[in-house]
């Protein structure tokens, strides 16, 4: 899912020889929120690679899909269009007030997403570390966010801030957060 005019190019679109020694692996499960279903897919357009897949798969005893998610695959790709177009649209408007309020009133800088619904913010600016900045937010600002130290060494100053939620939600947190970092004495 791609937000704000932006588009995603799969690596075997990008040159055509590419096909010859790559498989993309999707799911609709994140997009339509149908994880629970269990499901994915495989494009693998090299036949070669695609017997090896396939031998790998009744090896590990992963050939099978449930069905239920084979049918909400095919209900979201047929049918979720709309539904689709309208969670981007609240999405893109819950995107843009954190981008636009965060910059504008913290220190905290907020990466405008190109995808998905979980928005990077930089605390790096207060100089704290990543166990006081998490303490800030959960027991201050009354708010949960995820670390981004899952991610390497490197994003353990950055939060992710899950947008995907009613817009009066969002905006309350954004307020708790930047009344908690705004009022910070640091010496």
């Amino acid at each position: 899912m791609t937000l704000f005019g932006n588009k995603h190019h799969s690596f075997n679109t990008v040159d055509e020889s590419f096909k010859h020694f790559s498989l993309v692996l999707s799911s609709a499960t994140k997009t339509f929120n149908i994880a629970g279903t269990k499901n994915s897919f495989a494009i693998i357009e090299n036949k070669e690679l695609r017997d090896t897949f396939k031998r790998q798969q009744l090896k590990n005893n992963q050939h099978e899909i449930p069905t239920i998610g084979l049918i909400t695959t095919q209900v979201a790709y047929e049918s979720g269009q709309e539904w689709l177009n309208q969670l981007k649209k609240v999405l893109e408007k819950n995107s843009q007030f954190v981008y636009d309020y965060l910059n504008a009133e913290t220190n905290i800088k907020v990466m405008k997403p190109q995808g998905t619904y979980l928005l990077w913010l930089d605390f790096s600016a207060y100089g704290l570390d990543v166990s006081k900045v998490d303490k800030l937010l959960k027991e201050e600002a009354k708010v949960v966010l995820n670390n981004g130290i899952t991610f390497g060494n490197e994003g353990k100053l950055f939060f992710r801030l899950n947008v995907a939620t009613p817009y009066d939600t969002v905006k309350e947190a954004c307020q708790r957060i930047a009344k908690t970092f705004n009022n910070l004495d640091i010496k």
